[in-house]
């Protein structure tokens, strides 16, 4: 467990960082931009590797290695929900659930059953994160963080 914390350290080390926070950026491929970039934007994408900005609290979301390029929340074509604090957050583009979901559920029953809907839709269908999540991977580490998150802080609150 060390060696892999280690190396993830070592990754977000050597990770290019944003030009507007320093945040370590996060490989996307051309094709996220491509599905999820306003179309007149699409004619600005340069041939260079791509990185996500995760930060909540910079405008940025995608940029260059050499940090010579970058979109911001804006020139998207969905709301970036790690980067909102006004709702809708979307936190699953493919199966359409959001941070407030999760919220309303968990005060309401104390359990959130987004993560078992996502797995249970992924089964059937599949899913398109490569191309709907602005990240560009797959969603369910993200879910799972907001579900941790709103059960630590709704724990302690009477449920209706």
């Amino acid at each position: 467990m060390a060696i892999e914390l280690k190396r993830i350290m070592s990754l977000n080390e050597s990770s290019p960082r944003c030009p507007s926070c320093g945040n370590a950026g996060k490989p996307v491929k051309v094709a996220t931009l491509h599905s999820l970039l306003l179309p007149e934007k699409r004619d600005h994408i340069v041939n260079q590797g791509y990185y996500f900005c995760s930060s909540a609290e910079c405008d940025t979301v995608y940029f260059t290695d050499n940090r010579e390029h970058s979109f911001v929340k804006s020139e998207l074509t969905v709301r970036v929900g790690v980067k909102e604090n006004t709702s809708p957050r979307p936190v699953c583009y493919c199966f359409n659930h959001t941070v407030e979901e999760i919220n309303e559920e968990i005060t309401r029953t104390g359990k959130s059953s987004v993560i078992d809907d996502i797995k249970e839709h992924m089964k059937k269908e599949g899913c398109s994160c490569e191309t709907k999540n602005p990240q560009g991977s797959c969603c369910l580490k993200t879910v799972e963080n907001y579900v941790q998150e709103a059960l630590v802080r709704y724990r302690s609150k009477p449920t209706r």
